[in-house]
């Protein structure tokens, strides 16, 4: 039957199970649009009403077939770069420490043990993190499907110290734009830079402008639903409407079409960006560093935090103070005015 496969039924978006266990029936959605990821469910849902019959025996089980279960259930649920970093911690940190390990046998002393090798080789606290947090998800997947009863160990996060992140400061915004479009051999690249700068759209709505969300009277632009699944109306500075309106106007929808007629693929812009904070001692700024940029220039000019939320489209002002930076130069002249404010200056 088209749409259905060994328990597993397509309703509307999105995979249903059905399945039947020593008399016991158990039906409802996977939640996924991704066949693999609705079998990995299935099986889950399978060994929950058996019971843990018919799983093989914990005692048996290794820790390296249990990441290896792990990660093809949910190879297809994640996007390809967090895969490919759990993937890799897993097989260069955890596997070889502890890949032969029944997972009956795990510990704290065990994962401690894959913390501390990760330490003395040098990596970053954060990465370290990272995949702890990693080994944890798995082993409650083990849980999940009855293979555990509990988790086996307990390892607390290291304190890792926020450094400030790259931005373009607002003193250099103008030499940063120019360089961009010195080095950029496509026109599109330079003006998608500025959106992202200007209007502080991710770099997948920079790309995805339309010419129909455009107000050419108040001169905004409608952002259509993005993460937070809500649109959102921005004012265009007059310097991005000129930039933005001087693209040539083809049959195409988008303001930005590749060869094929449809937005250009995810780091369209990244070679060019590296290439020009590089040149300028800038630091990483990525294409979501130039969203950081965006809110960071809004808050040193004074803008309320709650317009910045806004522009941003985040459902919580928490989110929005994750990508708030302050440049050196800002605080100098904070620093300055409370001292004219003290009579100090």
């Amino acid at each position: 039957m088209a749409g259905s496969h060994q328990g597993l039924k397509k309703v509307g978006r999105f995979w249903h199970y059905s399945l039947k266990v020593n008399g016991e029936r158990l039906h409802g959605s996977t939640r996924s649009t991704d066949l693999n990821t609705a079998r990995g469910i299935l099986e889950e849902k399978r060994r929950e009403l058996l019971g843990g019959q018919g799983s093989r025996p914990t005692k048996f089980l290794t820790v390296k077939e249990l990441v290896q279960e792990w990660l093809n259930v949910h190879q297809s649920s994640f996007s390809k770069g967090h895969w490919v970093s759990a993937e890799c911690s897993l097989r260069r940190w955890v596997l070889p420490n502890v890949g032969g390990l029944p997972v009956s046998k795990m510990s704290t002393q065990e994962a401690m043990g894959i913390r501390s090798s990760m330490l003395e080789k040098g990596c970053s606290g954060t990465y370290v993190n990272n995949t702890m947090r990693t080994l944890k998800a798995i082993f409650n997947y083990g849980i999940r499907t009855n293979y555990l009863v509990k988790l086996p160990f307990a390892v607390t996060r290291l304190r890792v110290q926020r450094k400030p992140r790259a931005t373009v400061p607002a003193v250099r915004v103008q030499e940063f734009l120019s360089a961009v479009k010195r080095a950029s051999r496509n026109p599109h690249v330079a003006v998608i830079v500025a959106v992202m700068v200007g209007l502080g759209l991710r770099e997948s709505e920079a790309m995805g402008l339309r010419w129909e969300w455009f107000d050419p009277e108040r001169k905004t632009y409608i952002v259509g639903k993005s993460k937070s699944k809500q649109s959102r109306t921005l004012p265009v500075p007059d310097w991005l409407w000129k930039a933005i309106h001087a693209m040539p106007k083809t049959i195409s929808e988008w303001v930005f079409p590749a060869e094929d007629g449809k937005p250009h693929r995810a780091q369209f812009v990244k070679k060019v960006l590296q290439r020009v904070c590089q040149e300028l001692g800038l630091g990483n700024v990525t294409q979501h560093r130039l969203r950081a940029s965006f809110a960071s220039l809004h808050s040193e000019s004074g803008t309320p935090l709650t317009e910045i939320q806004g522009m941003l489209g985040h459902r919580s002002v928490e989110t929005t103070m994750i990508y708030l930076e302050t440049s050196l130069e800002a605080k100098r002249k904070a620093q300055d005015a409370l001292s004219r404010r003290l009579g100090l200056a």
